[in-house]
């Protein structure tokens, strides 16, 4: 057998025109189906961390009594609290750690947002809103400027996270004069607290934390306590059948109602009846006669060692309660996001697959037109593996670069996505994940073998 020249001398006598178009074709397909692949593993991966992050804790959870019933028959309803003995069998169940009861408004609240500032160009956000506060010992943490008293110069507001999310995502996109807001922003914000049907009095407010935990609007317990004491309406959910003549007149009222009629002359003649108890009819002037009551918690907090157990889950359904996680659940969330990187994911693939395609395509014609070459080779004692590896080491060099190109194209996208999302104040890492990695390592290897077999098989074809 005659020596072997050199790897150079092999590869001259084996050049040919390629099928430039489709070699071109095969790389960007190549190019965008690997790019795609790799930003759907990594987005996937970087929103479930995300996620994970801002979703709240499972151990602590809320219940309530279920209410049911139309309009008119709840306008009477008493309060649907828990009584102390409740309490004490919840307390008392396998698995809870501690309760805590909500403590509510009993006043009328409207709260102006200025998120740009009362001098500035935008307008105030303005809602019905309610209050409500519980043990510190159930907050996420107790922020600096928890405390207030009656010399306190604003009242310190904690919001779920949750809200701040929904203002940045879907009320501010949809409204020209409020901006997207970063949670310093946000606890900078003037906020102006009305209370009382008319608007009479006036507190300046702050937003001081966001709670991944709780889900409610929740001021200091020493505030709300004060409050309701100085603007508590506690009987304005109290409301009766009034009686003229031997029959109901118009519909129900209010106490507050009722007593703003007793200046009629006729009020004396007049009867009520509880709005659940029509025919318990009583003198109008007992309207007056109010009971102080200790108001009992009508919706509370539960802290379980792990997971709520049977034995709770059972006692729930059985007593009729409601139960809620203190953050909305993110499964749905999730799905979605998986839905569409999966998608994304299935077109890089199918453009990988219809890149393996073109390239064994255009590989096969290479081949082909050098055929004769090859048959000259292989009678000078050159082996099939030698001129298939001439053939994938050109293979080798193309996809090399394609691979390198993916790798950059994934990470400059990723770069300018990062900074659209960084606007909407969401953070997420930078660079791939070890995982995205040791995915594209894999995928490569995968494709340079399925390649080089393709290569392989087409040289023992054309040169039998």
């Amino acid at each position: 057998m005659k020596s072997l020249p050199n790897h150079s001398i092999l590869k001259s006598c084996l050049e040919g025109g390629g099928p430039k178009r489709e070699l071109a074709i095969a790389s960007i397909g190549c190019l965008f189906g690997t790019t795609m692949l790799l930003l759907a593993l990594q987005f996937f991966q970087d929103a479930t961390d995300y996620l994970e992050q801002n979703e709240g804790t499972k151990n602590y959870f809320t219940l309530n009594k279920k209410v049911e019933g139309g309009a008119l028959v709840n306008l009477g309803k008493k309060d649907e609290s828990f009584s102390p003995a409740e309490l004490e069998t919840i307390r008392s169940l396998e698995g809870v750690k501690r309760i805590g009861g909500f403590l509510r408004n009993q006043f009328p609240v409207t709260v102006y947002i200025w998120p740009t500032g009362k001098v500035g160009m935008g307008s105030a956000a303005k809602a019905d809103l309610f209050f409500e506060s519980i043990p510190d010992e159930f907050l996420d943490f107790i922020p600096k400027s928890w405390s207030w008293d009656e010399n306190s110069s604003f009242v310190p507001i904690m919001v779920p996270k949750f809200y701040l999310d929904l203002w940045n995502f879907g009320l501010a996109p949809s409204r020209v004069e409020y901006p997207t807001l970063s949670q310093e922003a946000a606890s900078g914000m003037p906020i102006e607290v009305f209370i009382g049907k008319n608007r009479k009095d006036t507190l300046d407010g702050r937003f001081v934390a966001f709670s991944k935990r709780i889900n409610s609007v929740l001021v200091p317990e020493s505030f709300l306590t004060w409050a309701n004491q100085k603007f508590g309406q506690p009987n304005a959910g109290d409301f009766f059948f009034l009686w003229k003549n031997e029959s109901i007149d118009g519909p129900p009222r209010s106490r507050e109602e009722l007593i703003e009629l007793s200046q009629k002359p006729a009020f004396n003649n007049w009867e009520i009846s509880p709005l659940g108890h029509p025919a318990d009819r009583a003198p109008a002037m007992s309207v007056f006669k109010t009971d102080d009551k200790i108001i009992h918690p009508s919706r509370i907090i539960v802290e379980v060692i792990d997971s709520p157990s049977s034995a709770l889950l059972t006692f729930i359904e059985e007593s009729g309660y409601e139960l809620n996680r203190e953050f909305p659940e993110q499964d749905l969330v999730k799905k979605i996001l998986k839905g569409i990187l999966s998608g994304m994911g299935g077109i890089g693939a199918l453009l990988s697959l219809l890149s393996i395609t073109t390239f064994a395509t255009s590989y096969r014609l290479v081949i082909a037109r050098v055929t004769e070459h090859a048959h000259n080779l292989l009678l000078l004692g050159f082996s099939r593996k030698q001129i298939s590896q001439i053939f994938f080491s050109r293979f080798l060099r193309l996809f090399s670069w394609v691979l390198t190109g993916s790798f950059i194209l994934g990470y400059t996208s990723k770069y300018f996505l990062l900074e659209q999302a960084s606007r909407m104040n969401l953070t997420l890492p930078t660079g791939f994940s070890i995982e995205s990695i040791i995915l594209l390592g894999v995928y490569g290897f995968l494709f340079s073998f399925i390649n080089k077999r393709v290569i392989e098989k087409s040289v023992s074809d054309l040169i039998r």
